[in-house]
């Protein structure tokens, strides 16, 4: 960096606070970096108010961040710093902390850890070691800062916040936070190191969402919201719209088609000719496509294999090196293992030797000791005979008068009284709560076996539950229900319905025939009652427009509904039974089932197997019946020979009726919960008598304790005096013992010092023999390191090589396992697709063996040989749709087309009211958008404005557009660049631009955003990584013009490096993050700073 860029750092390094080190992994290690007391001011230091130190608070714009503290946050024990008003540089090494500042503002100002790409919990966030860790930001107020911190606590993985230092929510911080304007998680104010990629990939409509709140007014967001929701409320009213309108038209060609008066049922034997066509022909179709998917896939296996060969020859000579190199690798690593076994074993006899030199300096210490203590002992003696008489003529003064006996019979007697009273309450309260507990015995029990039969219960109704989920993508069905639930007091019978939710299957083997075969009709409600029928078809298809099926059959009874022949002749035929009987539910039901469905007509039987096909389409005594999985379904022509012929359909699997309630298990289980409830509330009131009845005794019981406790501290405090009489008596014997053992005790001083002194010199001759000792161990340890160091290099030198080696040959490895994998999984699809051709071409050839084919049906064939399979399958189905539409019209022909046209007339009313209210969606749409869009696009003619005129002063070219769309939630804002004179401009992609190329545009779009910033603050993490040297200066230049400018929002960018020269300004402020495992215990920064300008010099 340029010298006057030094000497600008330097003022500022001098004036401000330096962030604490990071801890190292080891605990025992780690060193902690401290300031002079000079230099670590507190925020009512005079440096807060100096301008040469602190910006004044006045150039701080409203929200700007003025202080943060951080206490055990990631990699700092204590640092607090002051950022400046305008542009804030915070620059250091990879992995000091740099980020943490940033993750550290965003958690401190109420946001979550999502928002950074990082650690999920808080709790990671606490240093490592560490319980506890603190976050405190003052941010900039009118009139007092606002100072908000949350505390973190690791255990529970829980934050506490305090606003100005009173406890507060964390919803209380957000709201104040939001207040102010500060949105940390929008990415054009805050973009942490792990979002800077996200900011290039965010879509336009994304990018301008993000805009608008960053930069325009209040109700821009809002108009914009409300407009996408009417478009979205426009775009469903029309899709119905279009769905009534085309329903309306299907509904009157269907009409059409019922007043035909004749089938052509000669068309039906041409249809099903040509549907045996395709039925040959479309097995050869399939082994058609199969054989080229084969054909395509054995060249590519092919093509794999020759890759393979040829990558597995080019490897050859790289890996005999390799394995020559890690053979010495592996001899040089047991050299270097040996040496440093030597050395630490040589190292731990010197540490013996040491212990022992040690050990003898203590013992000379305590010998020192101890002669000291013979002298002070008898000094002490002399002393201990005085203290000791003076205890004797205390005790005797106090023992002249001697205490009271505590063992009155007057205490005697009240005593014994108020025991009596108390056992005699205390065996009425004993037997009161025996009572309770047998209740509650009694009432445990009732409990378990009242939640035993509810869950029975719930069991049972799970059933239910279980078909209604099955309809929850039937919403017009749902809210039927939830409305029948919510009125059954308007209703004057009952209304049943859906019919699924009320059918029970007695025999679950038939739960798929039943629901097969009632198909819409489960979703139909059943009325018993024509006014019930009114009721329910006004409120739910008239007012709330649901498209339900309701019916009312109230003029017929079961007896209408008479089976072909009775139950007892069906076994005959092999059937069980008819689906009638293998139903459960309410005869209302019944009769609607049987008129729409007609079980009472439909026979069934377990297996296919029990059932003469033939003979029961000879004796066409049943139109349709079912065996096994398989629904039958005989017609009869009604020209000519009335020939019958057979129709099968495989039923599908149940997806509602899976389940069935046993109604009478039910019904008892409900009684019984009944009984168990009455015997509850019985037990409840008799414990509320005996829980009464005690909490009288109690109160008698507390008051007779309280007198008996006054009894027994008068006979304490009488026994108490008489222990301590006794005790003086004792300490009056045992004081005159001692002192007759000191003043008979010998004195034998000299004797003890003399054995002392020679054990001194002993000890000092022993400790001169170790130390020659330990210098003999010295020299050959030095010896034995240095072999260590050699062998060490060697082996670093090895492994170097080894290593360069392998970089140079891992993109070939990788080649050859990309190739390998490459052909596996081409031989897996030659081998799967060769195995599917084979199997069709076998079923096309089976399909055709029993079949007679004449010149006719060849020719036929040959002409539908240059059809697709796709062509063949639709026409199959086209076919086979006519042919069923060849059969005998319904009866209720008249009433079908009745039906229709009422419901014709119902959907053309509905879509009247949908078009009315498309008309008001698109006014409402018009007058919003002729209130936004001119106010949007000035805003954005304005970044534009400001984004070319960056990139103009960087020679490159650059604009931004609206882009917009019918649907106003794909309004977007494109941002688009050129970086070189023979391109054209492109919109701003996460793929189509270089790093660096995005990094720049971005940073340009941020700048663009400064002059109109409606937010306090911006933070940029690392956002000129990539950038080449020339686009990082020009961008740094452009920051500083835009970032220092009086009345401009703050702006913080962190980067590990910077160019050297760059522009610099006084409005600037550059925060240094310098700490690492060696840092000294304390620094003097003005001693550093003097001695660099001395260099410098």
């Amino acid at each position: 960096m340029a010298h006057s860029k030094t000497r600008a750092l330097e003022t500022e390094v001098s004036e401000e606070q330096s962030f604490s080190r990071a801890s190292t992994p080891s605990e025992s290690c780690s060193k902690r970096m401290r300031l002079e007391d000079n230099l670590c001011p507190s925020p009512s230091s005079p440096w807060n108010t100096s301008r040469k130190g602190k910006s004044s608070q006045e150039e701080y714009q409203l929200g700007s961040i003025v202080r943060v503290c951080l206490k055990n946050f990631v990699t700092y024990d204590s640092v607090e710093f002051y950022p400046g008003p305008n542009l804030n540089m915070i620059i250091g090494p990879n992995g000091t902390g740099k980020s943490t500042i940033v993750c550290a503002i965003a958690l401190g100002l109420g946001w979550n850890t999502s928002l950074l790409g990082r650690a999920k919990e808080i709790s990671d966030f606490v240093k490592h070691g560490q319980e506890r860790a603190s976050i405190e930001i003052e941010l900039k107020n009118k009139n007092k800062n606002i100072i908000i911190t949350r505390m973190i606590k690791k255990s529970n993985n829980t934050s506490q916040w305090k606003l100005n230092g009173q406890n507060v929510t964390h919803r209380e911080i957000q709201a104040r936070v939001a207040s102010i304007n500060i949105q940390a998680d929008n990415l054009c104010q805050f973009l942490p190191q792990d979002k800077v990629c996200e900011f290039s990939q965010m879509s336009p409509p994304e990018l301008l969402m993000q805009t608008q709140k960053a930069v325009g007014e209040k109700e821009m967001i809002e108009w914009h919201e409300r407009l996408i929701e009417l478009r979205n409320e426009e775009k469903s009213i029309s899709t119905a719209a279009k769905a009534d309108g085309d329903q309306i038209d299907n509904l009157e060609k269907r009409n059409a088609i019922l007043e035909r008066d004749v089938t052509r049922f000669r068309e039906r034997e041409a249809i099903m000719k040509r549907v045996r066509l395709y039925e040959l022909r479309i097995p050869f179709a399939r082994y058609g496509i199969a054989k080229t998917l084969y054909d395509e896939l054995k060249i590519v296996r092919t093509e794999a294999h020759n890759e393979y060969n040829r990558l597995s020859k080019e490897n050859e000579p790289a890996n005999a090196r390799k394995s020559e190199l890690e053979n010495n690798v592996k001899d040089l690593t047991q050299e270097k293992k040996q040496c440093s076994d030597s050395f630490v074993k040589k190292r731990r006899e010197m540490e013996g030797i040491a212990a022992k030199l040690e050990e003898t300096e203590g013992e000379i210490d305590t010998i020192r000791k101890d002669l000291s203590s013979i002298k002070r002992k008898e000094k002490m003696r002399r002393t201990r005979i005085s203290q000791l008489r003076e205890e004797i003529n205390d005790f005797e003064a106090k023992l002249q008068i001697p205490p009271s006996k505590p063992d009155s019979p007057d205490l005697i007697r009240r005593f014994d009284d108020v025991n009596n009273r108390i056992r005699e309450i205390t065996s009425k309260v004993g037997n009161n709560r025996e009572l309770q507990s047998q209740i509650d015995v009694e009432n445990k029990s009732l409990y378990r076996d009242m939640a035993s039969f509810k869950r029975q219960l719930q069991d049972l109704e799970d059933v239910r539950r279980r078909r209604l989920d099955a309809l929850r993508n039937e919403p017009a069905t749902i809210a039927a229900i939830e409305w029948l639930d919510q009125n059954r007091d308007r209703l004057n019978s009952r209304v049943y319905g859906p019919v699924c939710l009320e059918v029970n299957i007695k025999n679950m083997h038939y739960a798929d025939a039943v629901e097969t075969l009632l198909g819409h009709f489960m979703k139909t409600f059943v009325c018993e009652v024509e006014q019930d029928y009114h009721t329910v078809t006004k409120a739910l298809c008239d007012e709330k427009g649901l498209k339900i099926n309701v019916v009312c059959f109230s003029h017929l009874s079961m007896a209408k509904f008479q089976p072909p022949i009775p139950n007892n002749q069906l076994r005959t035929h092999g059937f069980e039974s008819y689906l009638l009987d293998q139903i459960d539910a309410p005869p209302t039901l019944c009769t609607a089932i049987c008129n729409e469905a007609q079980f009472h007509r439909i026979p069934v039987a377990r297996s296919e197997s029990d059932v003469d096909h033939k003979n029961i389409e000879r004796l066409f005594e049943f139109r349709k019946y079912i065996a096994g999985d398989t629904s039958y379904s005989i017609t009869a022509s009604k020209y000519g020979r009335r020939l019958k012929q057979s129709y099968t359909t495989r039923i599908r699997p149940a997806r509602i009726f899976t389940n069935t309630i046993n109604v009478e298990s039910k019904r008892i289980l409900e009684s019984q919960l009944n009984e168990i409830q009455s015997k509850l509330k019985e037990n409840e009131n008799s414990l509320y008598k005996l829980k009464s009845e005690e909490r009288q005794l109690n109160g008698s019981l507390s008051v007779l304790n309280s007198e008996k406790a006054k009894i027994i501290e008068e006979k304490n405090k009488a026994r108490a005096a008489l222990n301590e009489y006794e005790k003086l008596k004792i300490k009056l014997d045992s004081t005159n013992s001692q002192l007759e053992r000191e003043i008979t005790r010998p004195q034998s001083i000299q004797d003890e010092e003399n054995e002392l002194k020679e054990k001194l010199c002993e000890i000092a001759r022993k400790r001169g023999q170790l130390a020659e000792k330990f210098q003999k161990f010295l020299d050959e340890s030095m010896q034995l390191f240095s072999g260590r160091i050699r062998a060490s290099l060697l082996h670093l030198q090895a492994v170097s090589e080894l290593q360069a080696l392998e970089r140079q040959t891992q993109d070939r490895d990788d080649a050859l396992k990309q190739a390998h994998a490459k052909f596996s999984d081409a031989n897996k699809k030659f081998l799967a697709a060769k195995s599917e051709a084979k199997r069709l071409l076998n079923a096309a050839n089976s399909e055709n063996e029993n079949e007679e084919i004449d010149e006719e049906t060849r020719e036929a064939l040959q002409e539908l040989a240059g059809m697709s399979l796709e062509e063949l399958e639709d026409g199959l189905a086209s076919d086979r749709a006519r042919a069923n539409l060849h059969y005998t019209v319904d009866p209720n022909v008249i009433q079908t087309y009745d039906n229709r046209k009422a419901q014709i007339d119902d959907l053309k009313s509905k879509l009247t009211i949908k078009t009315n209210r498309l008309e008001v969606l698109l006014k409402e749409m018009t007058t919003l958008k002729e209130k936004w869009e001119p106010q949007l696009n000035e805003l954005v003619k304005q970044i534009s404005k400001e984004f070319s005129n960056a990139f103009d002063r960087i020679g490159c070219v650059g604009e931004v557009r609206i882009s917009t769309n019918d649907d106003y939630d794909k309004w977007g804002i494109d941002i688009l660049v050129k970086f070189r004179d023979n391109e054209k401009l492109q919109v701003l992609t996460g793929q189509r631009q270089s790093g660096g190329e995005r990094s720049v545009s971005t940073i340009m779009y941020l700048m663009a955003l400064q002059e109109l910033a409606k937010t306090p603050f911006r933070v940029v993490d690392e956002i000129n990584q990539g950038m080449d040297p020339r686009n990082e200066r020009l961008v740094h230049s452009q920051m500083i013009q835009t970032a220092c400018r009086p009345n401009t929002a703050q702006y913080f960018l962190i980067t590990p490096k910077l160019l050297p020269d760059l522009e610099y300004h006084e409005r600037m402020k550059i925060l240094c993050i310098y700490n690492g495992e060696w840092q000294p215990e304390t620094m003097d920064w003005r001693k550093y700073i003097e001695a660099r300008k001395k260099s410098n010099d």
